[in-house]
């Protein structure tokens, strides 16, 4: 009689090391270089389009503003400094503005890209596994049902090479079993 009649489970999570952290790794660069596009692009946004605040559209009526000068030749009882009138154009605040909104369409965009490469990334690495997958599914149902069968054939460059060698294996004894 077993001593612990509950099922136990085990957590191991890497069961073929070799493939799983080839396949985080290559993730893994795809987000780190995802990240790094990111920021590059956002500081060349702040180092290049906004600066001296050309993101802000002026207005059109000009405002007078007084500033502080050095009064040069003071006469007396003059006070040493003075306020100069000017008219200067101000920036046109119709509409909220802060760095988040600045560089909303930036990160929207770079997401998107990003979002494209991920997926053009899954396709081209899911397919150097369901190629290999598929040709073991095929394989396995052929013996099965007791045709012929014959050996696995998997380009160089696919996963799971490990596997379908030991499934030719198997096919070759099976193979040699029938003649």
């Amino acid at each position: 009689m077993p001593e612990n009649p509950k099922k136990t489970f085990r957590f191991r999570y890497l069961i073929d090391k070799e493939f799983q952290l080839k396949f985080l790794a290559h993730y893994s660069l795809l987000f780190i270089s995802g990240v790094l596009v990111t920021l590059i692009f956002l500081y060349w946004l702040n180092q290049s389009k906004y600066d001296g605040g050309a993101v802000f559209r002026l207005r059109q009526d000009a405002q007078t503003v007084y500033w502080k000068v050095e009064n040069e030749d003071p006469a007396p009882g003059e006070a040493k400094e003075k306020f100069v009138p000017r008219e200067i154009y101000l920036p046109n605040y119709d509409h909220q503005l802060n760095l988040y909104t600045i560089q909303f369409d930036a990160v929207v965009t770079l997401s998107v890209l990003y979002l494209l490469l991920i997926t053009v990334f899954s396709i081209f690495k899911s397919h150097k596994m369901a190629g290999p997958v598929f040709s073991i599914k095929r394989s396995l149902q052929r013996m099965a049902t007791g045709e012929p069968i014959e050996t696995i054939r998997i380009r160089k460059g696919d996963e799971f090479q490990e596997l379908v060698e030991v499934l030719n294996e198997v096919i070759q004894k099976r193979m040699k079993e029938g003649k």
